[in-house]
């Protein structure tokens, strides 16, 4: 399978990009980042994972393409890529490990947006993660700032507790005081295999964040968006009335059960998005079907880590007529362990479709349905 490496990113709040993937192209791939951060996903896979997950090699190790050695050879093929595809801006990802200034301004020659992987805004805070040395944390900070003053610059900090957790104020002060538009705030994802010391935020620290998310969006010009990870019912439950009420419009005399499947993590809105379409219908046609990712483990919950194997497990366990599938999971034209949506209805006996890439659109594929549309039962 050949690796995408110039792919059209949606980011958290709906804003589209095409994004330069830290891997580089196929031909010419960026080397292995040395050290890792200590809460990298490449370093916590299941032991099994390169023959059981359908990614390309490449993506199985980390990598900062800031660090390849063509770096300006490799960002104008993108530009060309990108020339006769959809006008969106192209970004890429950085932790900003290798960066210098002369990679910076090449970095600035070529792309519309830099989005930094920046975890703390204080050298020694970021360098007990990133394992970089404090000067040269510090060298990276500063580079950062001058990125703001040229070109759009975004953020996304992971929350590690015991690292940067309660510093999150701070941070997100600094940004806006740089300059910088937006900056996303995930909790860290921890697999059952990472050996790093490193433990998942808990419910009151998720609350927490939240609450300091919410709070300086509206007190700073930085634009702060909390994942969808991060309390996703607190996020979506304000949507979800009109939303199910078009739901509901849609399926208006269905025969038929359809399962919404999703991961842990949105759960709690699938369900109570399906509680109010039954509500406003007097019937049950909508069935939450939430997954739970057993070959992962940890605090994996988002649906665009979900197994095909997980999937049919859970599957089997309800009474459905159609699966609605997260079209986030089968991306890659099956689920990552290679599962299709074919075997999935053929061993969970339903029919299998690919729903929308946000929960709005929901309705419009159920109108679909109810039209007698077969969706996309196989290879997507």
């Amino acid at each position: 399978m050949g690796a995408e490496w110039v792919t059209r990113h949606l980011d958290y709040d709906g804003e589209l990009t095409w994004l330069i993937e830290s891997h580089g192209p196929p031909d010419d791939p960026t080397p292995p980042c040395r050290p890792t951060c200590r809460h990298c996903y490449a370093t916590q896979l299941p032991p099994d994972a390169r023959e059981r997950l359908v990614i390309n090699e490449l993506s199985l190790y980390p990598s900062d393409l800031v660090n390849h050695p063509r770096l300006e050879e490799v960002l104008r093929r993108a530009r060309e890529l990108v020339a006769s595809r959809e006008p969106l801006p192209l970004k890429l990802i950085t932790s900003g490990k290798g960066l210098t200034e002369r990679r910076l301004k090449a970095l600035l020659r070529h792309l519309d947006q830099l989005d930094f992987h920046l975890l703390s805004t204080d050298p020694a805070e970021r360098a007990s993660l990133t394992r970089e040395p404090v000067p040269r944390a510090e060298r990276v900070l500063e580079l950062v700032r001058r990125a703001a003053r040229e070109v759009d610059t975004v953020a996304n900090v992971v929350l590690v507790p015991g690292h940067n957790l309660r510093s999150l104020p701070r941070i997100l002060r600094d940004l806006d005081d740089w300059g910088l538009r937006k900056c996303v705030v995930i909790p860290v994802g921890l697999t059952r295999y990472h050996r790093g010391g490193l433990r998942p935020l808990t419910p009151d620290e998720e609350r927490w964040a939240w609450r300091v998310c919410r709070r300086l969006d509206r007190e700073l010009d930085l634009d702060v968006v909390p994942c969808d990870s991060l309390l996703p019912a607190e996020r979506f439950r304000p949507r979800l009335d009109p939303v199910a009420r078009r739901c509901a419009r849609a399926l208006e005399g269905l025969e038929m059960r359809v399962g919404l499947v999703t991961g842990e993590a949105f759960g709690p809105v699938i369900r109570e998005l399906c509680e109010r379409v039954n509500a406003e219908l007097g019937d049950r046609a909508l069935e939450p079907v939430i997954v739970r990712n057993r070959y992962f483990g940890g605090n994996i919950r988002c649906a665009g880590l979900l197994t095909g194997r997980d999937v049919i497990r859970a599957l089997q366990g309800v009474d459905v007529d159609v699966a609605v599938v997260p079209r986030i999971a089968v991306e890659l034209g099956s689920f990552i362990d290679g599962v299709t949506t074919w075997e999935v209805a053929a061993r969970a006996d339903c029919e299998v479709i690919v729903g929308p890439e946000r929960v709005e659109e929901l309705p419009e594929v159920l109108s679909r349905l109810a039209s007698g549309w077969s969706g996309c039962t196989g290879p997507c």
